[in-house]
């Protein structure tokens, strides 16, 4: 959470973040010279025959006017900060995204990061431009106040100064209880909304909820006025035996205006301490606590080494002490049982998955060290393409504009692999490779692909290999090589 928040606080710069920061402490300070000032006013105000303290209510105007110029022009500034914190979060997420391997951020993956942005978005906008404000004049208002009353009274100023820190741990042992169980995140509730047959809210709320948050809003809220009265009350007691009715209730209303800062503040920091689960999982999709990002380039050679590779997902083995070598421009066959570990070499062949043991390389590189733009444009993962479009259909499948066939999109996988001229290729035929058999330039295509290249074809039912140098046959966690020829 700390690294983004680092990451973001500079999206500004630092100029724009002081001059927020410089009228958010001449706001407070205002506020804490006008709350001073409430003491003589509500003196004169409720004793008797007392004339009207009109040059002191002037005085309060005049410093309500200077406060609110600071907050009109206070706000925009942090709006601004906001929106240039969630423009860096869009940014970043899209680069993010737009450099991760083929196939690793797939649709099922899109409600997350969807809702792991949007709930970033309120956290990111809300910083500067309201939970700064409350932190600001939590310190800033009540040392102003008690800088007034030291010229005045220090003993009061004493007290309001002991009281200050007795609020603050207050707010912190309030602050604790309200963050001790973890807000879910937008994910969370997608993930509820989906599993509810009725929705997340049936009914307009789920049983148990209601009276859990009311029990913390009150005791929170008695926390505070505990704190507030008992602060208040000291403050009258040390001014002497001759505090007047009226003094001891503008002290009491002193009292509340000056520590009412730390509370607010302390329930806003809450509500963002409550957001770390997502602010952690946001810099962990890009990349904010990655050291360097890969840099290395596309080696020369194309040969491709297993070394002892292991993968373990949730303490289960899926593969282990996998060793094999494939050179340069050879073309071998995946074949055996499970689809799931014979997809999991492909993608750690691709570089879309890391292993746990071991090192895939390619040309004596490690493949986790490749530049993603690197491995973008010299690897290609060839099968058929959902949803593409295609100017020559068959007439079999409908009007024109209608969803194109499966050959189609076979066709275009293959004649789109052969134009990016990729070094390493894995052809995934692991489901529609029957169209082949109904469309026999497919099976020309997959040869000319091939060709003169690395490649790692993934056979299904229906799909006819093309000349193989090799066998890779997979049996349970394991992988067997076989260098007879298969074709």
């Amino acid at each position: 959470m700390r690294a983004v928040l680092a990451r973001y606080l500079q999206a500004s710069g630092t100029k724009a973040l002081v001059s927020l920061l410089m009228f958010l402490v001449l706001g407070a300070i205002t506020q804490g010279i006008a709350f001073t000032l409430v003491v003589p006013i509500t003196d004169d105000l409720l004793t008797p025959d007392t004339p009207v303290p009109w040059s002191w209510i002037a005085v309060l105007v005049a410093i309500t006017v200077v406060h609110s110029v600071l907050h009109y022009r206070s706000v925009p500034m942090g709006n601004r900060i906001g929106a240039d914190l969630v423009t860096t979060l869009h940014r970043a997420v899209a680069d993010r995204a737009s450099a991760l391997p083929t196939r690793s951020l797939g649709p099922v993956h899109a409600d997350r990061l969807a809702s792991l942005d949007g709930s970033a978005v309120v956290v990111l906008m809300g910083l500067p431009a309201h939970v700064l404000r409350p932190l600001v004049a939590a310190v800033v208002t009540p040392l102003t106040v008690i800088v007034i009353s030291l010229f005045v009274e220090p003993l009061l100023a004493a007290t309001l100064a002991g009281g200050l820190l007795v609020v603050v741990a207050a707010s912190f042992a309030a602050a604790r209880l309200l963050t001790r169980d973890e807000e879910p995140d937008g994910p969370e509730w997608l993930r509820r909304a989906y599993e509810s047959p009725s929705g997340a809210f049936p009914h307009g709320g789920r049983p148990g909820v209601l009276l859990p948050a009311v029990g913390q809003v009150l005791l929170w809220r008695v926390v505070e006025l505990a704190v507030c009265g008992a602060v208040a009350v000291c403050a009258v007691l040390s001014t002497g035996d001759d505090v007047s009715a009226a003094q001891g209730v503008a002290l009491i209303v002193l009292s509340a205006l000056t520590f009412r800062p730390v509370m607010e503040a302390a329930l806003l920091t809450s509500t963002v301490v409550n957001s770390r689960a997502t602010l952690s999982t946001v810099g962990r999709l890009i990349g904010a606590d990655d050291p360097e990002p890969p840099t290395d380039t596309w080696p020369a050679a194309c040969d491709v080494e297993f070394e002892d590779v292991g993968v373990a997902v949730g303490g289960a083995t899926v593969l282990a002490g996998v060793s094999f070598r494939l050179a340069a421009g050879t073309t071998a066959a995946l074949t055996g049982t499970p689809d799931g570990v014979r997809l999991t070499l492909a993608d750690l062949l691709t570089g879309d998955l890391r292993p746990t043991s071991g090192r895939v390389l390619i040309g004596g590189v490690d493949v986790a060290t490749v530049a993603a733009s690197e491995a973008e444009r010299r690897v290609c993962r060839v099968s058929p393409v959902e949803g593409a479009g295609s100017a020559g259909s068959d007439a079999s499948d409908g009007v024109a504009g209608s969803s194109p066939s499966l050959a189609d999109r076979w066709r275009l996988a293959l004649e789109g692999a052969i134009a990016a001229d990729p070094a390493l290729v894995v052809v995934d035929a692991t489901a529609g490779a029957e169209a082949f058999a109904t469309a026999p330039d497919l099976a020309e295509l997959l040869s000319t692909l091939v060709r003169d290249r690395t490649c790692l074809v993934i056979p299904g039912a229906g799909l006819p290999l093309p000349h193989c140098d090799e066998e890779l046959v997979v049996e349970g966690a394991r992988v067997a090589v076989r260098a007879t020829e298969v074709s």
